[in-house]
């Protein structure tokens, strides 16, 4: 193949080693242009991204080397970087470079494309190279005068990871040309712009909406929809610009992250945001592409089944004319039916030659002829021959030639009577054909069409259930109930790790009431364990008679054959297992349901992983990040539901606003990551104080907010009066407590509390109880 950088007649033009020239020079100017307040060391190095692909590819390899090294040089000095420095950077930008593309050419498969173990690959290599690349930079800071510490050494990575994660994809698909699948329908235009559109809401929201607001969790949406519906290179560009929005942002003091004000630590934060949405983006878009090819081979093998059954009916069409003609019996006999003639395939099958002197009354017994049923001997007006004669012909009519000892041959026949010119009946010729062939293809094809409308039901069901188990609320239940409906099965559970070294069952359908799994990772034998430690899956015909079988657990679920199916995540670990429960033997498991199960624990570990993040989503939606209490918004939605309540039952329902007395003094002595320890100490033990029916909601700062249903005012003294004598470190708390009155609103019954905290802060260290109706008289006041 000829170099497509040499020219006819003239030396090769080096255009993509120059190409790659100009883009390093740009990312190491954009990065060096990011460099933190009294350090050497940038914010992010989207040139590890551009070293990487350049080399993965380089065609010349010295000239490539002395172009980074040059670039790296010019533009660090210009830049104020000293001589260690750019001996350092010079040594360790090309040392990760060489081993990224090193270790992809010894690892990635070419032309197997961008798919789950390729990603991992791509992870891995990154990942090893930029460990390497931190090694070395830290010693470059070391020696250029700098004091390394740990958490430069993880910003260094974590840029440089990002950097070759999220510029290197791109880079590399846009030099290999890979063709990007567009929506070709206009609703799948439509979906892909609202995609976008929603990504870009979801950045602003977060980076130019209200302050204070959590709502960094956002994007996560738009990434997860874009990669579950759009071509891999889209998500990957869309990561790459997402990524540059959120740094460019953060730079400049707008976003979530800006408030870290320590800046290594800031730029260690957002390139492991940008870093795991680009991960996450790129692995639900290659594990739907895996799928997508996965179904596509699985229509292709359904397509070739019915092409090879068409053409099984073609040939056994074309074998009975092939019969017809040349491997038929032939007969012949006078006007009065005495046989003259027999071929030779009629005589081997008669096992005698023609006797025109026996009576035709005889041939059936003679010659072993039976009917179709091959058992009842024929009449004489049930022979072919002797029905020929006397109707003129005779088509399809099956009868059985069965010699004692020889076995029987199935045969169709038809005859005709031979006429002279004057129509006068000379004879007639009678040809048999050997169905035995004929009959063997029909049994074969109808197995073959019983094993594919089994397989294709199989298909159907286990696409039912997958379905099922992807839109279930709980999955891990679907999941044992798609496993008893695919299988045949009475019983499965579902096995899981409690991450305390147990295995405990998390779903189960059609076990007995009160059936429990808890099995000692390290200690107990069975066979749901073997198949969860060594990631196999098991069939067991006679469990009572396995040495593994757990003899108690059989017992309790009835178990007489089982199958193990272990159930594993995109990373390859096992989540859990799968147990289905035959009460009734099987002998066997044949491999379409063996291969519907493995399917089916597929499917569910996706739905194990995206009921996960649903529930994370939900909890940071409705929780505060930092103690972890319910946020403002969760607050609102459930005083208005006790409110309610309350009216309806006519039960006291007590509100109270609590505020950390002397916060800012705290802060400012001890620093802001005490008063966050303060915080979170504070919501542990103001938790410790209440009720599973009471509510902590973080109001704001230090300002907590705390709902008590069933409690009147004087029973609320009581409980935050512990709570106060329960501050941590030290700390006073003040409290406005108020009941509500029926008829108020959650606004009423909080601006009450809200005043009758602020009569308290002139003293702090109180509990004050304020009314929902006007103030006229000084709050009553419990002090300590």
């Amino acid at each position: 193949m000829n170099d497509p950088d040499a020219a006819p007649g003239r030396a090769a033009l080096p255009v993509r080693s120059l190409t790659f020239t100009a883009l390093f020079a740009v990312a190491v100017f954009l990065g060096r242009l990011t460099i933190l307040d009294g350090t050497s060391l940038s914010l992010v190095w989207p040139a590890a991204g551009v070293a990487a692909a350049w080399f993965c590819g380089t065609r010349n390899r010295w000239l490539d080397i002395a172009l980074l090294a040059a670039v790296t040089v010019v533009v660090n000095a210009l830049t104020g970087a000293g001589p260690a420095l750019l001996v350092g950077f010079v040594v360790t930008n090309l040392g990760q470079a060489q081993l990224f593309a090193s270790l992809r050419r010894r690892w990635f498969s070419p032309g197997s494309g961008l798919g789950t173990r390729q990603l991992a690959v791509l992870l891995g290599t990154a990942a090893t190279a930029c460990a390497v690349g931190t090694v070395g930079g830290t010693v470059t800071v070391a020696a250029a005068g700098g004091e390394p510490s740990w958490l430069g050494a993880a910003v260094w990575f974590t840029r440089n990871f990002a950097g070759i994660l999220l510029v290197a994809p791109v880079v590399l698909r846009l030099e290999a040309r890979v063709h990007v699948a567009w929506p070709r329908t206009r609703r799948g235009r439509v979906e892909l712009a609202a995609a976008v559109a929603t990504s870009c809401l979801a950045y602003a929201a977060v980076f130019w909406g209200p302050a204070g607001i959590p709502l960094s969790f956002l994007p996560l949406a738009a990434t997860i929809w874009l990669a579950l519906r759009f071509d891999t290179t889209i998500v990957v560009v869309t990561d790459l610009v997402v990524a540059a929005v959120t740094v460019v942002g953060t730079f400049h003091g707008i976003g979530p992250f800006a408030g870290i004000h320590d800046e290594a630590a800031r730029a260690l934060v957002v390139q492991v945001h940008v870093g795991f949405v680009a991960a996450l983006g790129m692995a639900l878009a290659v594990g739907r592409d895996e799928r997508a090819v996965l179904l596509a081979r699985l229509s292709a093998a359904t397509t070739q089944a019915q092409q090879a059954r068409a053409e099984a009916e073609r040939s056994a069409r074309f074998s009975d004319a092939v019969l017809a003609s040349v491997g038929s019996g032939i007969v012949v006999a006078d006007p009065d039916g005495r046989l003259l003639l027999f071929n030779d395939t009629a005589r081997a099958w008669h096992g005698l030659d023609a006797d025109d002197s026996l009576d035709p009354a005889h041939h059936a017994d003679n010659y072993h002829l039976y009917g179709p049923d091959g058992v009842t001997p024929l009449t004489p007006g049930q022979i072919p021959l002797l029905r020929t004669l006397a109707e003129g012909s005779v088509s399809g009519a099956e009868i059985v030639i069965s010699r004692p000892g020889e076995g029987s041959v199935p045969v169709v026949c038809s005859g005709r009577t031979v006429t002279d010119e004057a129509g006068t009946v000379l004879g007639a010729v009678v040809a048999m054909h050997d169905l035995t062939e004929v009959r063997s293809r029909e049994a074969q094809l109808a197995r073959a069409n019983a094993q594919l409308e089994l397989h294709a039901t199989r298909v159907e069901r286990l696409a039912e259930a997958s379905r099922a188990v992807l839109v279930a609320d709980d999955p891990r239940q679907a999941v044992c109930e798609a496993a008893i409906e695919v299988a045949g099965a009475q019983a499965a559970f579902l096995a899981q790790p409690d991450g305390a070294g147990r295995l405990v069952a998390t779903a189960a359908t059609g076990m007995p009431d009160g059936f429990r799994l808890d099995l000692d990772v390290r200690r107990d034998t069975s066979l749901t364990l073997s198949s969860y430690l060594f990631c196999e899956p098991l069939f067991v015909a006679d469990v009572a008679m396995h040495p593994q079988a757990n003899a108690r657990l059989a017992a309790v679920g009835g178990q007489v054959s089982g199958a193990w199916q272990p159930v594993v995540d995109a990373d390859g670990g096992v989540v859990g297992v799968l147990c289905v429960v035959w009460r009734e033997r099987v002998a066997r498991l044949d491999p379409t349901t063996a291969a519907v199960l493995s399917g089916l624990a597929a499917e569910a570990s996706h739905a194990f992983t995206r009921a996960d993040l649903l529930r994370r989503l939900a909890q940071a939606a409705e929780h505060d990040p930092l103690t972890g209490a319910v946020n403002r918004r969760r607050w609102d939605d459930l005083a208005r539901t006790e409110i309610a309540r309350a009216t309806r039952s006519r039960t006291p329902l007590t509100f109270a606003l609590i505020d950390l007395d002397h916060f800012k003094r705290y802060n400012d002595t001890r620093g802001h990551l005490a008063g966050d320890d303060l915080l979170r100490a504070f919501t542990a033990a103001a938790g410790a104080q209440l009720r599973e029916v009471d509510t902590l909601a973080r109001w704001g700062g230090e300002e907590f907010a705390l709902m008590l249903p069933d409690c009147s005012a004087a029973d609320a003294v009581a409980v935050v009066d512990r709570i106060r004598a329960a501050v941590p470190d030290g700390q006073t708390c003040t409290v406005g407590v108020c009941e509500w009155v029926p008829g108020l609103d959650v606004l009423a019954v909080d601006a009450a509390a809200d005043r009758a905290l602020y009569a308290g802060k002139a003293t702090r260290n109180t509990t004050v109880v304020g009314s929902a109706e006007p103030v006229t008289s000084a709050p009553e006041v419990f002090s300590l």
